[in-house]
C-alpha cells in the first residue's frame, strides 16, 4: 500500500512540473512572435495650455417684467395663454371697473357743483368790486367775497384734479403688454382679486437672451468688461462665444459669489432658464501635450506606445484636458520620450518600430 502512494506521488509531482513549465513557456513570447510595424513618432515635449474655469449658467432674457395690477380689484379678460407671443400695447387683462366708474362719476359730480360755485362766486366778485370803487361797500365786505371767489378757484381746481384721477384710474384697468415678447407665466386667474404689486402675468423678450452665472471671487478678480468666453447651451449642438457686458463687483452675501452676465447671438427656441455651461479663460500654463491620436486603450486604460531601442513599450497615462486635436498628459510619460502617434492600435509590447514622416493607416 505504502509502495502505491509514492508511486501516486511521483506521477502527480511529475504532472505539475510538465503543466508549470508549458505556463511558462506559453507566459514568455517568442522573439519570432514580434512584428515590425511602421509609424510616426513624436517627441515628448511641453506645450501652451489656456487656463480654463468652467462654471455652470442659465440663459435669462434682457427683458423681463413681472406685470401686476396698480388697481385692486377683480380680473376680468384674463384671456392670454403661456407661450401666446404679445405685441407692444396688446390687452394682457382687465380689473373690473366698477368701482373705477362710480368713483368718475363722483368726481364729475364734484367737478359740475365746483364749477356752479365759482360762476356764482366770480359773480358777487365783479358785483362788489363796482361797488367797492363807488365807496359803496367797506373794504371788509370786499375782501370777503374776493377771498371766497378765490376758495371757488381752488375748489374747482381741486374737483378738476380728482376727476382726472380717477379718469387715469380708468386706463390703469386696462393692463397692457410693455413691450414685444412671449407670455411665460400666469400667476393669476380670471375671477381673482387683483393687489398691487402683486404680478398676474410675466412677460419675456426671447429674441434678445444673455447667459448669467455667478463666479468666485477669484475667478471675478481676473475677469474684464469685453471678454469672450465659450458657452455650451443645452441642446445646442456647437459651442457658442459669449461676450462680457455686465460684472457686479457686489458679491451675493449668501454664496459669495458674484454675478456676470454675456451677450449670445440671436438664437431660434431656445428658452430663458435652459442651462448653459460657460468656459472662461485666463491665463496660460506649460504642459505636456500630444496628438489624441497617441493615446490607445487595452482593457479599459488608456497609454501610450513608447519607442525604446525600436522597440514599441505600452505605457499607462492620464490624461487632461484637451485642445483641439491634442491632449494634455497629466502623468505617465517623461520628456523626450518617443511616443507613436500612428499605426498604434494593433501595437503589441516588443514590436518593432520603424519610424516614418507620415503617418500610416492603423
Amino acid at each position: 500500500m505504502q509502495q502505491i502512494s509514492k508511486i501516486l506521488a511521483v506521477s502527480v509531482l511529475a504532472s505539475v512540473m510538465t503543466l508549470s513549465g508549458c505556463e511558462q513557456e506559453a507566459a514568455t513570447p517568442k522573439e519570432d512572435s514580434a512584428k515590425t510595424v511602421e509609424a510616426q513618432v513624436t517627441t515628448v515635449s511641453l506645450g501652451t495650455m489656456p487656463m480654463v474655469s468652467v462654471v455652470p449658467g442659465a440663459v435669462v432674457p434682457d427683458q423681463k417684467a413681472q406685470i401686476a395690477s396698480r388697481l385692486m380689484g377683480y380680473i376680468k379678460n384674463l384671456n392670454v395663454k403661456v407661450g401666446q407671443q404679445v405685441k407692444q400695447g396688446d390687452l394682457l387683462f382687465s380689473i373690473d371697473s366698477g368701482d373705477i366708474n362710480s368713483q368718475i362719476s363722483q368726481a364729475r359730480s364734484g367737478y359740475q357743483q365746483a364749477l356752479a360755485a365759482l360762476k356764482d362766486a366770480e359773480l358777487d366778485y365783479e358785483r362788489f368790486s363796482k361797488l367797492y370803487k363807488e365807496d359803496s361797500v367797506s373794504k371788509q365786505q370786499f375782501d370777503k367775497i374776493k377771498l371766497q371767489y378765490r376758495v371757488a378757484q381752488e375748489s374747482l381746481a381741486a374737483a378738476k384734479s380728482g376727476l382726472e384721477q380717477a379718469q387715469a384710474q380708468l386706463n390703469y384697468a386696462n393692463v397692457k403688454a410693455p413691450f414685444d415678447g412671449v407670455v411665460v407665466e400666469k400667476m393669476a386667474v380670471a375671477g381673482s382679486l387683483a393687489a398691487p404689486g402683486n404680478p398676474v402675468v410675466v412677460v419675456e423678450n426671447l429674441t434678445s437672451l444673455s447667459v448669467q452665472t455667478q463666479v468666485s471671487s477669484d475667478l471675478y478678480a481676473k475677469l474684464r468688461l469685453g471678454d469672450n468666453a465659450t458657452i455650451q447651451i443645452d441642446g445646442v449642438q456647437s459651442s457658442l462665444e459669449g461676450t462680457i457686458y455686465t460684472l457686479v463687483s457686489a458679491a451675493d452675501p449668501r454664496t459669495r459669489t458674484h454675478t456676470v452676465k454675456l451677450s449670445l447671438p440671436n438664437l431660434n427656441d431656445i428658452n430663458s432658464g435652459t442651462f448653459a455651461k460657460v468656459s472662461f479663460k485666463h491665463g496660460e500654463r506649460q504642459t505636456v501635450l500630444l496628438p489624441k491620436s497617441a493615446i490607445v486603450n487595452r482593457a479599459g486604460i488608456d497609454g501610450v506606445f513608447v519607442v525604446k531601442d525600436g522597440k514599441a513599450f505600452f505605457y499607462m497615462v492620464r490624461t487632461g484636458q484637451s485642445l483641439g486635436d491634442l491632449v494634455e498628459i497629466q502623468s505617465g510619460v517623461s520628456l523626450g520620450d518617443k511616443v507613436v502617434i500612428s499605426n498604434n492600435q494593433a501595437l503589441l509590447n516588443g514590436d518593432q518600430v520603424t519610424v516614418v514622416d507620415g503617418a500610416k493607416g492603423a
